[in-house]
């Protein structure tokens, strides 16, 4: 048995498979990898986030990029900076009792690679991040348990950004 499908039935299950993809997430990323003038780098985080220092030596052991203290740096060797994290909420939804009970929260930061002199010669480049957190009207110890685990996930997902901004700086 065989079937024939029409261009119209084609057409239809290709825009079907599409928004599926699309609904989903699903993103194409490019395979690009850091320049390898980024390979070896000076950090100046003033981030003021542990959590966030943490997850950005991860991410940099995982894309391969090495940073060494500025005593040690040899040639020219760049240094990305960290501006501070800012933190930004907005209230989504309140309960029967008027309390708030999810909110948006927005993590962002600033970033730019300069010169031993200090002469900026990338960004500033922004990264941020947000999420939805829920539980706000939840008990005092549950709620911060619960924000603090979202934003150590938080602070992964700007890490990995940083790092994906990188793999596209013009060098």
């Amino acid at each position: 048995m065989t079937v024939s499908f029409t261009q119209t039935t084609r057409l239809f299950l290709f825009a079907l498979l599409t928004m599926s993809l699309v609904a989903c997430g699903f993103h194409l990323r490019g395979n690009a990898s850091v320049p390898a003038k980024l390979k070896v780098l000076t950090l100046t985080s003033e981030s003021g986030s542990d959590s966030f220092e943490r997850s950005l030596r991860i991410a940099f052991n995982k894309a391969g990029i090495v940073i060494v203290e500025k005593s040690e740096a040899k040639g020219n060797v760049l240094n990305l900076k960290i501006t501070p994290i800012t933190t930004a909420d907005t209230e989504l939804a309140r309960d029967g009792n008027n309390d708030i009970s999810q909110i948006q929260r927005r993590l962002s930061s600033s970033y730019f690679i300069r010169q031993a002199d200090g002469k900026a010669v990338y960004g500033p480049r922004t990264i941020s991040t947000s999420r939805t957190l829920t539980n706000q009207n939840a008990d005092e110890s549950a709620k911060i348990s619960y924000n603090l685990a979202q934003e150590e996930s938080m602070s992964e997902d700007l890490a990995r950004q940083l790092i994906y901004d990188l793999n596209y700086a013009p060098f």
